[in-house]
């Protein structure tokens, strides 16, 4: 019987889904968080790449970066500088003889100008002791052949030449100091001494100390064997030595900064943990507003947990489905957004359910109007917003680099699979928080029953329009009426019964009165159920942007047009990145190795490639960086021919003839062919009588002997890590094949008088002379060696860096354009999409030009914001976009004002949520993450300025109303013109209606001018934003 009840009182028009989640919650709960909850599991079967470096940022398309992953990975994986370094490394070798890290020290003194005095030389020898007396330091250090620690070669340190090896000092300062100074024909100065270190004042007021180590350790074949396990090793015994050791010997008198193997890594990895663990104070920040603004705590748990469970779900498509391996670090930062975009979701949501309730009757009558209404109101508009921002991030797929193109996709899908739960899960706990006490915030019984009397009498109240209330006070009457009867006399009596029914007919007008009332306020707005916020922006903001709306378009156009002047002063960066503090101990320690020491002439390393020519990339994942592709080989080099040998040594005099002095150092060129040539011509050193060029059936022979014999000289040689120099610091300018010993390119290596890490616009210039230079040497060359390419990491930091900016560009531009068309498909109309279009515009403008405000330039870091911008700004606007196109008020000011107090309260609350998920980026020590914090907080104030000001005047000027700006009449005006003519006649007998329309009455109700009402209202409303 209950079952066929419900049944019937279900109207006809509630969707069947609808039926489903109200009848069936707890299932839908079940198989929407089974399902995420399998997702979750799967993804975690497979292991979990991150990728926490910057070689996975770099360009991978186009000629420059084929051509320097390919020499990159032949390197790397494909072939051997010299025969007998391959297989001495690929064979048992003694302990800790091979070098492999290294760590270095600089000190520094804040209140004096000279270090090498003897009070803070023997400072610096009591730290350095800490290290080398440690317990494991015979563990780790460089071994000579013997087995013993190698203390010529480490440490390298000024202490040196003042304390010989039992401790003891020189017999007098001037010698230690001329000594250091006359060392090894002045390098060894260069590598210990600031740049003003001389032969006269004999000062140094920044000193710098090399440790080397080595490996393989104990019970290791060789270098390379488990080399992961080996530097762990390492770094856990690095990672507190060094750090205590410093903190136990810093002083006034002495300040050490560090850089180098596992210590540097280890230092980034801890703030990264550390601004990492900051996203939990983030969803607390969220989770109490949350909290607030639905004054429910089962609403706030579960709506945040499905949120947040987006996110995995998201992983599941990226890891599982897509199968991309590597997670980029910019991945996390969807964390904030999805935050944002998912309470947005729930506010909109949760809100259109509450207002359902002061609906009309027909929309309030039961739990399946309101849902049904509410349902429809709300995931229609979500799935607006949810085209737009996951459109806008998707557009990012266009990308060529790899984390943007997949942080697109990674943050696509979150929102995409928010918008799934949303619609399916959250609504189940709507439904059950409803039937167990809508309003109740419950704390440990996560719901908590009403009482059955006030269940009853409160569905009976809604059910029957007020009904109860009429029937108590007709059956008071009713007994009055019998009581006066029992007191009067029989013949009374007629007269009594005529007055009871005269009494009653009037009784029975007052209700129809009463229920005509009540029907008349369901079907306008029930303002009085309003909470503080919506009364605002129903009987004051509304009115404002109305009455002032001509004065407000002239201060957003003039907002407009001098942000766009200010847009247009944004130029490409003119400084390095920065991507710590200043005062960060390691931006100090970089600081000082380019400023103060000989390394400050700084270089670019280029080399000129032949035999290489690019790299296929099918089926390999870019973000992994150990794995490029496969490299392809130039087939048409052929290095043996003689006119192939002079002509190399002819390209090296030509370079050194043309840019000597101008963009490269000459002491800084290797040009192998040269030492080969002087190589092979010497009897004693080639063993054996050779002329140059020497024959083709010779060259690759005495060329593979020539790299044995300088790998054995230069073996001892101080390390120097570079992807492209072998362990022992020789340039690796020549390259065999590992399987076949086959010779498959060589190179030739120079520096250039520039800054690696300069900006594009400070790179470019260079490289396009270098790039023009070598298209001459080839049209130049002889066969055989044609194909010559430039190589360097300093072009690929250009190229990535152009591409960024153009990619930002482009993305806003991409975006924008998705945003209109999704805009312009859901609500079928020109004029709302148009001035939505304007509205998301002017959002973009505003932040470029507060940027180049805030003294930005577009580098890394701001080119990567930028390609979000859109994604992130255009929620607001949608939400107000969709909600004035479906209003069926005829009026343009009451359109405007019901998508405004309808949706406003969910807008704002969406706002103070996305900033508080970006509030505690500011107090992380990445620049980026900072940089990326401000930039979404500009981005969301922007967004509520001109979407809850700037949207609404247009509105208000020239909103749509009837069929203004209908697609489909558009386009019968043009394609069909018949169709067009009928609609025409039809809006003729419209005429009247439309006036009305247009006409501007009175914008306050009676219950906006009513302070009494407001007084009233207060008592029954929050202070702010409250709930009932």
């Amino acid at each position: 019987m209950t079952n066929k009840k419900k049944k019937e009182e279900i109207p006809s028009d509630v969707n069947s889904f609808i039926i489903f989640i109200v009848n069936h919650p707890y299932w839908l709960i079940t198989l929407s968080m089974g399902l995420v909850i399998i997702c979750t599991i799967v993804s975690f079967t497979y292991e979990f790449k991150y990728d926490g470096t910057n070689a996975s940022f770099y360009v991978r398309s186009g000629k420059t970066a084929n051509l320097f992953d390919g020499f990159g990975m032949s390197i790397k994986d494909e072939t051997f500088y010299s025969k007998e370094n391959y297989e001495m490394r690929n064979s048992q070798q003694l302990e800790n003889t091979q070098p492999t890290w290294a760590i270095i020290v600089y000190y520094t003194c804040e209140e004096c100008d000279n270090l090498l005095e003897w009070e803070r030389l023997d400072q610096i020898y009591n730290f350095e002791n800490k290290i080398v007396k440690d317990s494991q330091y015979q563990k780790f250090c460089l071994k000579t052949d013997d087995g013993e620690c190698d203390t010529e070669n480490s440490p390298i340190t000024p202490t040196s030449f003042f304390y010989d090896s039992n401790g003891n000092k020189v017999n007098s300062l001037q010698i230690g100091l001329e000594d250091l100074y006359n060392d090894n024909d002045g390098l060894t100065r260069m590598g210990i001494c600031d740049l003003n270190f001389d032969n006269i004042t004999y000062q140094s007021k920044y000193l710098r100390a090399t440790f080397r180590f080595g490996s393989p350790l104990e019970n290791y074949k060789n270098q390379e064997d488990q080399e992961t396990e080996q530097n762990d090793q390492f770094n856990d015994w690095i990672k507190d030595l060094i750090p205590d050791s410093v903190d136990d010997s810093n002083s006034k008198d002495l300040t050490i900064y560090y850089l180098g193997s596992g210590v540097t890594e280890i230092a980034v990895n801890d703030l990264i943990i550390h601004d990492s663990l900051l996203i939990i104070v983030s969803i607390f920040l969220v989770f109490v507003y949350t909290l607030f603004h639905t004054k429910t705590l089962t609403l706030t748990i579960l709506g945040l947990f499905h949120t947040i469970m987006a996110l995995p779900m998201s992983y599941f498509f990226y890891r599982v489905l897509l199968g991309i391996e590597y997670f980029s670090m910019l991945n996390f930062l969807s964390l904030f957004i999805v935050l944002g975009i998912g309470c947005d979701d729930i506010f909109i949501m949760l809100d259109s359910f509450r207002q359902s309730k002061h609906q009309k009757e027909e929309i309030s009558k039961n739990i399946y109007t309101r849902m049904n209404w509410a349902y429809k109101r709300a995931a229609t508009t979500m799935l607006i917003t949810t085209l737009t921002s996951a459109g806008a991030f998707f557009g990012n797929t266009a990308s060529t680099i790899p984390p943007i193109r997949y942080f697109g996709v990674f943050t696509g899908m979150a929102i995409v699979f928010n918008y799934l739960l949303v619609i399916t899960y959250f609504p189940a706990v709507i439904v059950i928080w409803n039937n167990y006490g809508e309003g109740v915030c419950c704390c440990f019984g996560l719901f908590q029953k009403k009482k059955k009397k006030e269940q009853f009498e409160e569905d009976q109240k809604d059910e029957s329009g007020g009904e109860l209330e009429d029937m108590e006070s007709s059956k008071d009457s009713f007994d009055s009426s019998t009581t006066e009867l029992s007191s009067n006399s029989m013949e009374e009596t007629k007269n009594g019964k005529k007055e009871k029914e005269s009494e009653n007919q009037k009784m029975g007008k007052n209700k129809e009165k009463k229920a005509k009332k009540r029907s008349k306020e369901k079907e306008t707005a029930d303002i009085t159920q309003f909470r503080r916020l919506e009364r605002y922006f129903y009987c004051y903001h509304s009115e404002f942007i109305l009455k002032y709306r001509y004065i407000l378009l002239i201060v957003f156009i003039g907002i407009f047009v001098g942000m766009i002047i200010q847009a247009t002063k944004l130029k490409p960066a003119e400084d390095p990145a920065e991507f710590l503090p200043e005062d960060h101990f390691l931006s100090i320690a970089i600081s000082m190795e380019t400023d103060h020491f000989y390394s400050n002439d700084i270089t670019a390393t280029i080399y000129l490639v032949w035999g290489v020519e690019s790299i296929d990339r099918e089926g390999v994942d870019p973000l992994a960086i150990d794995n490029l592709g496969d490299v392809i080989y130039d087939k048409d080099w052929n290095p043996k021919l003689k006119s192939s040998q002079e002509y190399v040594i002819q390209v090296c005099d030509q370079i050194q003839k043309k840019w000597e002095g101008e963009i490269y150092r000459t002491s800084q060129m290797n040009c192998f062919m040269k030492n080969f040539r002087d190589w092979v011509t010497n009897e004693t050193l080639a063993g054996g009588s050779y002329s140059f060029p020497v024959e083709e059936d010779q060259f690759e022979e005495l060329l593979l002997s020539y790299t044995d014999w300088q790998f054995e000289q230069f073996r001892n040689v101080l390390v120097i890590q570079d992807v492209f120099y072998l362990p022992f610091g020789i340039p690796y300018t020549v390259g065999f094949d590992k399987k076949t010993s086959e010779l498959r390119w060589f190179a030739l290596q120079f520096n250039l008088i520039l800054n690696p890490i300069s900006p594009a616009s400070k790179i470019r210039p260079d490289y396009e002379e270098v790039e023009d230079y070598i298209k001459e040497l080839n049209a130049d060359a002889p066969e055989g060696i044609k194909n010559l390419g430039s190589v360097s990491g300093t072009w690929i930091s250009m190229l990535t860096e152009e591409v960024l900016i153009r990619v930002a560009l482009t993305s806003v531009g991409v975006s924008l354009a998705i945003s209109f068309l999704i805009i312009l498909i859901a609500t079928n109309n020109l004029i709302i999409s148009f001035y939505a279009l304007l509205s998301i515009s002017g959002v973009v403008v505003t932040i470029v030009g507060m940027m180049v405000s805030l003294g930005w330039q577009l580098g890394i870091v701001e080119s990567i914001s930028l390609t979000i911008i859109v994604g992130i700004s255009v929620d607001y606007i949608v939400h107000f976009c969709h909600a004035y196109n479906v209003s069926k008020k005829e009026k343009r000011f009451e359109k405007l004002r019901e998508s405004m107090t309808s949706l406003g309260i969910s807008v704002v609350s969406a706002a103070v949520t996305t900033l508080f998920a970006s509030f505690i980026m500011f107090f992380t020590y990445i620049i980026f993450f900072q940089r990326f914090g401000i930039f979404i907080w500009m981005t969301i104030l922007s967004s509520v300025l001109w979407s809850f000001v700037f949207f609404f005047v247009l509105l208000a000027i020239k909103g749509h109303v009837n069929d203004q700006g209908n697609v489909k009449i558009f386009f019968n005006k043009i394609f069909c013109k018949k169709k067009y003519k009928a609609r025409l006649e039809e809006r003729k007998m419209k005429k009247n209606l439309q006036k009305h329309a247009e006409s501007e009455d009175s914008l306050s109700t009676d219950y906006c001018k009513d302070e009494n009402f407001i007084e009233m209202n207060d008592q029954n409303s929050l202070v702010i934003m409250g709930t009932h």
